[in-house]
Order: structure tokens, then C-alpha cells, then sequence
């Protein structure tokens, strides 16, 4: 019993006496240190994709709040109205080239490293006509733009967890120089897209009219039928 007693007390002993670096070597070791890294790396592009999906797929994309910048010393409402509605188009056509061109690079980035064997010209046809296609579909039904956003980030996040060998640094990094070479096209590519965005938001503000004046035109037939029952 004494020496099971003395073995138990030697062991604590030369557990004391260990090296402490060499125990925080096993606790944080190549393997933890590669664990901590791809959850990281993950968790940031979690996030990265919820706001990719989020932002690309909101039908109004800049919510801009105008009436700050109304002019207080004006008196006459339409002019208030005119110059409002000058600073919302002037912030479209500026902000909005910029905001495709970005999503368009983006999406072209995911492309270079997915589709290997598409040339650089196909990969940034088909990456404008997925922005194109996404924002279509957000003045339809936002869910559906909201799936096709997600799409191609969770799909190149599955090709790296499943065959990280099918990544080429050296084959993204000759696409992304030869982009420049592009660039008439993607001019064109960026163009086209502006000018859809246009056509989207002015079909969808005329369908609001015209819906919220009908609205208004059976609001007052039903006052209407109201005060002649009341009479």
C-alpha cells in the first residue's frame, strides 16, 4: 500500500518537474494551429458570402435617405422635389457602375478558380450575365436572387473542401492579367448591365404608380359609396 502511496507521489513529481513548453507544444501543436486556421478562414468567408448574397441580391441597393438633402431654404415643393430626385439619379449613375464592376470581379475571381478549362473572355461573359441574372431577379422575387448569389461562393467552398489540389495559383494569377486585355469588353459587359438596371427600376417605379394610383382611385370610390349610404 506505502509503495502504490510513494509511486503515486513520484508521478506527481516528475509531472511538476516537466517541461511546461513542452506541454503547451501538445496542446497547441500543427494540427490545432491548422484547425484554427481553416475555422477562421471559413468563418470569414461564411461571412463574406452572406453579405455577397445579401447585398447583390436586395432589389434597392443603395438605401439612400434623401431627405437630408433637401433644401430647407427653398419654399417651392417642387423644386425640392426636382433637386431630390436629381441627387438620387446622379447617385445612381455614379454609384452603380462601380457596384457592378466590383460584383462583376468578384464573381469573375470565383469563375477563374472554378472553370479551368473556359477561357477568360467566357468566364467574364458568363460572370456579368449571373450579375445581370441576380439583379433581374431581385425585382421578381428577392428569395430567388438570393439563392442564385449563393450559388457559386458555396459551390467553390465545397470544390475546396472536397479537392483543395483543384485550386492553380499560377493559372488565376495569368487569368487575372490577362483581364486588362478585355477591357473593351468588359466596357460592354458593365454597360449592359447599367442600362438593365434602368430599365428594371423605371418599369418597377411606373408599376408602383400605377398601382398605388389605383389603390387611391378604389380608396375614394369606397369613401364615396359611404357617404351616399350614409345620406
Amino acid at each position: 500500500m506505502f509503495e502504490n502511496v510513494t509511486s503515486i507521489i513520484q508521478n506527481i513529481q516528475n509531472i511538476g518537474s516537466m517541461d511546461y513548453r513542452y506541454l503547451l507544444s501538445i496542446m497547441f501543436g500543427p494540427t490545432y494551429l491548422e484547425l484554427l486556421f481553416f475555422t477562421i478562414g471559413m468563418f470569414f468567408y461564411a461571412l463574406f458570402v452572406w453579405y455577397f448574397y445579401k447585398k447583390l441580391s436586395k432589389r434597392d441597393i443603395f438605401e439612400l435617405n434623401l431627405s437630408k438633402y433637401d433644401l430647407p431654404e427653398v419654399k417651392w415643393k417642387g423644386l425640392k422635389k426636382s433637386w431630390s430626385s436629381f441627387l438620387y439619379v446622379l447617385k445612381y449613375w455614379i454609384l452603380l457602375p462601380f457596384y457592378v464592376i466590383f460584383w462583376f470581379f468578384v464573381l469573375s475571381v470565383f469563375l477563374f478558380f472554378m472553370a479551368k478549362n473556359v477561357s477568360v473572355r467566357q468566364t467574364a461573359l458568363m460572370s456579368i450575365a449571373l450579375v445581370a441574372t441576380i439583379r433581374i431577379t431581385s425585382y421578381f422575387k428577392e428569395e430567388l436572387s438570393q439563392d442564385l448569389a449563393k450559388v457559386m461562393p458555396l459551390a467553390l467552398l465545397v470544390i475546396f473542401l472536397t479537392d483543395p489540389s483543384f485550386f492553380s495559383w499560377d493559372l488565376f494569377l495569368n487569368r487575372l492579367k490577362s483581364l486588362p486585355n478585355l477591357w473593351i469588353d468588359i466596357i460592354q459587359f458593365v454597360t449592359f448591365t447599367i442600362f438593365l438596371e434602368w430599365v428594371l427600376r423605371i418599369s418597377y417605379g411606373i408599376k408602383n404608380r400605377a398601382v398605388h394610383k389605383k389603390v387611391q382611385e378604389v380608396s375614394q370610390k369606397n369613401n364615396s359609396n359611404i357617404k351616399i349610404n350614409l345620406f
